[in-house]
Order: C-alpha cells, then sequence, then structure tokens
C-alpha cells in the first residue's frame, strides 16, 4: 500500500494539536501508522475518525495486553507508540467515550511524563558536566610522564582554533538546535499540565506550522552535515584535505631543498619507489578555521643523493648498512582573522611541535624585520624549532637537520611576508 509521508508540523507536547492534525488528515483520507518527527500515513483513512493520545505510564515501556484489552471494550483501537512517550488511540465510534472523564485527570496522566523529564534533563546535565571535566582534564592537565617541561595551558588558542573548525560549529549547532525545541516544548508541557490539573483548558493549539516544519529540516540538515564531518574525519581515505601530495599542493611553503646546502631528494624521486610505510613522507594537511581562514601543515622528509657512514638520528639504511643523511622539516602555515593571535598561535604550535622528552631552550631573534621569532633548541642538537609571525600570518617551523634555522631566517622569512 502506498504512504505518505510528513514532517509533524507541531511540538510532541502540543497533544490537542496533534489530535485535531491527525483527525484532519483522515478526513483528507489519510491514517497514521508511525508519529514521530516523521509521520508515515496509509491512504485508507476514515473521516470522521479521532485520535486520543495517551500518556505512557512509568518508565515508558510498552503497552499491556490488559490495556489494550480496556481500552478495546471501550471502542478505542491501538494505532502505534509515539516516541516513547504516548500510546495512539483512534476510533471511528461515534459513541465511544472519551478515554478521559474531564480535565483534571487528563492533567494527572501527565505527571508521570512531567517527572520523566525532570529525570532525564537532571541525568542530561550531570553527563554533560561529567563529559565537561573529562574534557577540560584531558586537555589541559593531562600530563605524559615523559613531558619533561610540561605547559598545561600553552596550546588553549590552538585549542580555540579548532573549536571554531566546522565539526566542532555543527556539534555546537546541534546542540543548540536541539536545546532550543526541547525548551519549547518543555514550557508547553508545564502549561498544559498546570491548566489540565486544575481543570483548565489546556492551552491553545496554535495548530500546524510551517516554521516548525523548518525547525525539523534545520535539525535535520544540521545532522546530516555533522555525521559527514565526523566520518570524513575519521577516515583518511574519504578527507581530501589530509595526505595532499605536494605535487598537486597549491599553496606556498618552505620547501626543503631552499635550506639544505647538500643536495637532497624525496625518496620516490632518489630510489624511484613508493615508501614502505603506506603513508606518504611529503604531504600536506588543511585545516579550516574561522579564527584561521588559511591553516595548512606541510610535512618533508629528503634524503641525500650521496651514500656514507655520516650518522643521522633518523635516517634509514637503504645500502648495506650506510647511513644516509636525511633531513626532515615540518611547518604549519596560518593567516589568522585577528592579528592580534598572531604571537599565542605561534607559541602553542610550537608547544604542539615540541618533544616533550627533550629539554628546550627559547631565544627571541632581534632585527629581524618580522613582528617576532622564537628560535628553539634541544640539549641534543638533533632538532630546532622556529616561530616567525608578521601582521596576520605566522609560519611555525620543526627541523631535523645539519642546518641552522636562525641562519636561514631570509628564506624563511618568505612565508609571511
Amino acid at each position: 500500500m502506498k504512504v505518505v509521508r510528513k514532517i509533524l508540523p507541531l511540538s510532541i507536547y502540543d497533544v490537542s494539536g496533534i489530535e485535531s492534525w491527525l483527525e484532519k488528515q483522515a478526513d483528507a483520507g489519510l491514517f497514521p501508522v508511525s508519529l514521530n518527527s516523521w509521520t508515515t500515513f496509509t491512504r485508507n483513512g476514515v473521516p470522521g475518525t479521532r485520535f486520543r493520545l495517551v500518556v505512557k505510564a512509568g518508565k515508558g515501556g510498552p503497552i499491556t495486553l490488559e490495556q489494550l484489552e480496556l481500552f478495546r471494550e471501550s471502542g478505542w483501537h491501538y494505532v502505534c507508540s509515539v516516541s516513547r512517550i504516548y500510546d495512539l488511540f483512534y476510533t471511528t465510534d461515534l459513541e465511544a467515550e472519551e478515554v478521559y472523564s474531564d480535565r483534571e485527570s487528563r492533567g494527572f496522566s501527565l505527571e508521570p511524563l512531567k517527572k520523566r523529564i525532570i529525570s532525564y534533563r537532571r541525568r542530561r546535565w550531570i553527563l554533560f558536566a561529567a563529559l565537561a571535566a573529562v574534557v577540560i582534564w584531558a586537555v589541559f592537565f593531562f600530563e605524559s610522564p615523559y613531558d619533561i617541561q610540561p605547559d598545561h595551558f600553552a596550546r588553549l588558542v590552538l585549542v580555540l582554533l579548532n573549536l571554531f573548525q566546522p565539526g566542532p560549529l555543527l556539534f555546537l549547532a546541534c546542540v543548540i538546535w536541539i536545546w532550543r525545541l526541547n525548551s519549547r516544548d518543555w514550557r508547553l508541557l508545564q502549561r498544559m499540565y498546570k491548566d489540565l490539573s486544575q481543570g483548565l483548558p489546556p492551552p491553545v493549539s496554535k495548530g500546524p506550522s510551517k516554521a516548525m516544519v523548518w525547525d525539523q529540516i534545520i535539525l535535520i540538515a544540521l545532522t546530516l552535515m555533522l555525521m559527514v564531518s565526523v566520518v570524513i574525519s575519521r577516515f583518511d581515505i574519504l578527507n581530501p584535505w589530509e595526505n595532499i601530495s605536494l605535487d598537486r599542493f597549491a599553496k606556498p611553503y618552505v620547501a626543503i631543498q631552499t635550506i639544505e646546502q647538500e643536495p637532497v631528494l624525496p625518496w620516490e624521486e632518489l630510489f624511484e619507489e613508493e615508501p614502505v610505510d603506506s603513508k606518504p613522507e611529503n604531504y600536506a594537511e588543511q585545516k579550516f578555521s574561522l579564527l584561521a581562514p588559511t591553516w595548512y601543515r606541510v610535512v618533508q622528509e629528503a634524503y641525500s643523493t650521496q651514500s656514507g657512514s655520516q650518522p643521522n638520528y633518523f635516517s634509514p639504511k637503504p645500502e648495506k648498512g650506510a647511513e644516509r643523511y636525511a633531513p626532515d622539516l615540518d611547518a604549519t602555515y596560518f593567516e589568522l582573522l585577528l592579528p592580534a593571535l598572531a604571537r599565542p598561535v605561534a607559541k602553542a604550535q610550537m608547544d604542539a611541535y615540541r618533544l616533550v622528552n627533550l629539554n628546550w631552550s627559547y631565544t627571541e631573534l632581534s632585527d629581524t624585520g618580522l613582528d617576532f621569532a622564537i628560535y628553539a633548541t634541544e640539549t641534543d642538537g638533533i632538532w630546532q624549532m622556529l616561530a616567525i609571525g608578521k601582521e596576520n600570518r605566522v609560519a611555525v617551523f620543526r627541523y631535523a637537520g645539519r642546518e641552522q634555522l636562525s641562519d636561514h631566517l631570509q628564506e624563511l622569512s618568505e612565508a609571511v611576508n
């Protein structure tokens, strides 16, 4: 049998409004078989059919056979469960007595629902508070046992940038939208309970509303976009902004060959084969934040064209144990919405690049023609970092190799000029 689906154009707690709307659908030949945010109808509705929503007792479990029999004896037939809140009944018998004999009894029937919602809201706030505490602890107070220079709040501004990425913004939009709809529905339920339990007419229903339909459409759209964002972020193969080959990466970056005096080449060019690891050694990753419209990272590793025994901390040994010089350069580039964030972002990214088991020293370079230049070295003399900024542009480099980043400030400064 062909079905018709419609978005429920009323609040789920607008009991009289939903009942009236279903009766009008029946007059048009449509009979409901499921009722929620989306309502499904079959085309066998009988004009004059009456519908009643009956609040589920207790914890909102399924209706019992005894209850079904009592309603059947009164001329009412079961249709479906509605959002674990109500049971929907209908009758075509004009002589069938009303499910509730008076307003007070119908008002008091809402009391279990009110208690369930109060309990749900309390549990929700406890859960949110617990999650917030865990996130705050993980972001600001978790400390690796190997970190010899911990700074719990060093990356705070990076957290801020990440919160303004599409995924977190979509999640926040969903939370706010759901909270808005739930608050509206909760206020309606409270008014209805108060009026009916005092023997007063329930609040007048405003009837089907296009605004209600659009509320549901917007929520569905936000939820779908959030799901797509989560799936893409979880699977690199689906993410067009991850592991971008430098051959097709168009944004400017400092090539590692720019600062190396010795000729170096990527693995695939030098050995004419892909690296053993499935992930490329030279790639770019792009991010987007409302606070950082331009934000990307470029990872480069190169190999000397000369083999030999020069020791190097991270050199592979492709030729019978002989080590080959293999420098490494990671860089993250920002163009920020607010220039005032430049220095905090640079320092935060330096902390993100920091190898936690090494002892780092930081020096402010002067007379550079930049707004700032922070140079960092570690005691083993293998790794270096450099953060530079000018106006709203920032570049942060992490390097391992023979060169001194401070000696190549002019080449590196092109990234922010």
